[in-house]
């Protein structure tokens, strides 16, 4: 077996194992269970694709429910209010112990956004839109630093507002000054990854340049796991690894934006007993990493950028943009006025 490496020629990170749940309102009561089952399998995140029931609701509805299982919500980034959208990503991480991650998608469909009373927008401009948002969303994610809240009683002082930022940030359609009502959350920068299917809406600049990494898909549509001939969680595995090894063993991981950083299985057929489809997914995630073809099962308490192989955010401290940069030019106006 070749290991795939990146254009470099090195040996590239392994990429984290999801499945892909759709978010249809009458799996909900189902889906803890589901995903517990598919944590204790070993699998190593969730996507969340729209099944009538928002993303981002559902994530931080199996947060609580997880301790290990990466969660990233596949949402669109154009008919939304970037603001709102980000600090909703960061109140997932928060929930989910730094375990969230945004898939990015773009919805561009007249549906889409008659919903928001917008018009239809071109590909070229729905693509720019997300870049933009994409942008914005950091910024706002890396407003706050990690000591920024004080919480001190007796001087009566919640945050330190020089430990705070400005996103201010201008796009072409919207502009965003922050900073979050909402404190750095764990992992501070989430990483944000974008599906195969979204690539081409998305645009080059998110998908060469913006985003974190490239979510592999594995179009597994049609496939039964409660077949009579897949009813052995061996012989599951090993059918399933046929169809997904190939798909990886082809894949130029690549590096940044490009990077294959998670497989995605999509269209699976999730609405049987639970424990006995996590033990068919389970037996294809172990024979996966016998070749080293996807991430080790990732252990509780481990953040989602860790898992992907990403480094830490580290804050991007800019002090133009500081919070109290009114007051500290009043100070300084001061300070030249008794010269």
């Amino acid at each position: 077996m070749t290991t795939p490496q990146n254009s470099a020629g090195a040996a590239a990170p392994a990429p984290v194992l999801a499945v892909d749940l759709v978010t249809d309102p009458a799996a909900l009561p189902a889906l803890g269970a589901l995903a517990r089952a598919l944590e204790a399998a070993g699998i190593g995140a969730l996507t969340l694709s729209d099944g009538g029931l928002h993303p981002v609701h559902v994530a931080a509805h199996l947060a609580p429910a997880t301790t290990a299982l990466g969660l990233l919500p596949r949402t669109d980034a154009v008919h939304v209010e970037p603001f709102h959208l980000a600090t909703q990503l960061m109140s997932l991480d928060h929930v989910a112990a730094g375990r969230a991650g945004w898939l990015l998608a773009v919805e561009d469909t007249p549906e889409a956004a008659h919903a928001v009373g917008r018009e239809v927008l071109g590909a070229e401009a729905a693509a720019q839109e997300a870049a933009d948002v994409l942008t914005a969303s950091r910024l706002v994610w890396d407003s706050w630093a990690e000591d920024a809240e004080v919480r001190d009683a007796e001087r009566g002082l919640y945050i330190d507002a020089a430990r705070l930022q400005y996103a201010d940030f201008e796009g072409e359609t919207f502009s965003v000054r922050g900073p979050a009502i909402t404190p750095r959350s764990p992992q501070g920068v989430l990483p944000v990854l974008l599906a195969d299917a979204d690539r081409a809406a998305a645009g080059e600049k998110v998908a060469e340049q913006l985003a974190d990494g490239r979510a592999l898909d594995v179009d597994l549509t049609g496939l039964d796991l409660t077949s009579p001939d897949l009813t052995d969680p061996q012989a599951a595995g090993d059918h399933l690894r046929a169809v997904v090894a190939g798909e990886l063993e082809a894949a130029v991981r690549g590096d940044g934006a490009s990077a294959v950083r998670l497989v995605r299985l999509v269209g699976l057929d999730l609405s049987g007993d639970p424990q006995a489809l996590a033990a068919r997914l389970g037996a294809l995630a172990a024979s996966l990493r016998e070749d080293d073809l996807v991430a080790p099962a990732p252990a509780a308490g481990t953040d989602l950028r860790a898992q992907l192989g990403l480094p830490a955010a580290v804050r991007d401290e800019d002090p133009a943009r500081r919070a109290d940069r009114a007051r500290l030019a009043a100070a300084a106006s001061t300070t030249e006025e008794s010269r």
